[in-house]
């Protein structure tokens, strides 16, 4: 069911952007400047939100022209990552208890820093519009795994029928804890101590809407796919250890510049 809803946000999100973006671009306010059309800028520098089915991140690329189709492009990008599989659920039988995901055992973001190319598949007209690439690429990655802590109730008999009980911060045992001995999430810096690194690698394609009248300056939507791959395997949820592959579905709204160093 999460999953579902999390597909449906996706699809309206994109629907919602590819109406926006043509009609951004029409009503630009942006003065239109034809010297700089004249000019071939060589060089380019973006700074991107992130937002994909499993979470949100930040990004930033810095490259070149390498043809007048081509541009390859250094990028780095942070981005959190949550299971297809988790949901979140509160303890009804104790007023105030905090939202948690029954069965999670790690936090999980990625570090991605590698290679793009954009290609050029259709400029757009002289007075503005939207400019159409393909892009490509992928590099290293580095996952991170914090421990997902909980609050978890211990109950003891203090005599004559009557019960108390102490809360305890604890990681999920599968085998000793069920829904209604967790009272809810630890904050999230509880932890940070114990946090593991996943080496790996990512893919990355996606088509790049570029928008706006002057060429000097970027704004641009990008929806594409990531495959993010962690051989040594990254455990979200205690029901799917050690996962490998990670792909995610992504929107990227990006802004920046072109210029040439002289």
């Amino acid at each position: 069911m999460e999953r579902m809803k999390t597909q449906k946000k996706i699809v309206v999100i994109v629907m919602l952007l590819f109406f926006f973006v043509p009609a951004y671009a029409q009503f630009d306010t942006e003065t239109y400047d034809s010297t700089e059309n004249l000019i071939l800028y060589q060089r380019q520098r973006t700074f991107g939100v992130v937002l994909h089915n499993l979470g949100l991140g930040v990004q930033f690329r810095s490259g070149k022209r390498t043809s007048y189709f081509k541009t390859r492009m250094w990028e780095i990008e942070f981005v959190s990552m949550k299971s297809y599989k988790q949901v979140k659920v509160l303890n009804p039988y104790f007023t105030n208890s905090r939202r948690y995901v029954y069965g999670k055992l790690n936090e999980a973001f990625f570090l991605r820093g590698g290679m793009v190319w954009k290609k050029l598949l259709n400029r757009k007209p002289y007075w503005g519009g939207v400019e159409l690439r393909w892009l490509y690429g992928g590099g290293v990655s580095v996952g991170f795994a914090k421990p997902y802590y909980l609050y978890v109730l211990y109950f003891y008999d203090t005599g004559n029928g009557f019960y108390s009980y102490d809360i305890k911060t604890e990681r999920f045992d599968p085998s000793s804890q069920s829904w209604d001995d967790i009272y809810g999430r630890a904050p999230f810096t509880v932890g940070f101590s114990e946090m593991t690194f996943h080496p790996g690698i990512y893919l990355k394609t996606a088509l790049n809407f570029e928008f706006g009248v002057r060429s000097t300056k970027i704004k641009a939507l990008e929806v594409g796919a990531t495959l993010d791959i962690s051989p040594m395997g990254l455990s979200i949820m205690a029901d799917n250890k050690n996962q490998i592959f990670f792909p995610t579905i992504f929107l990227n709204f990006s802004f920046g510049k072109r210029f040439n160093k002289y």
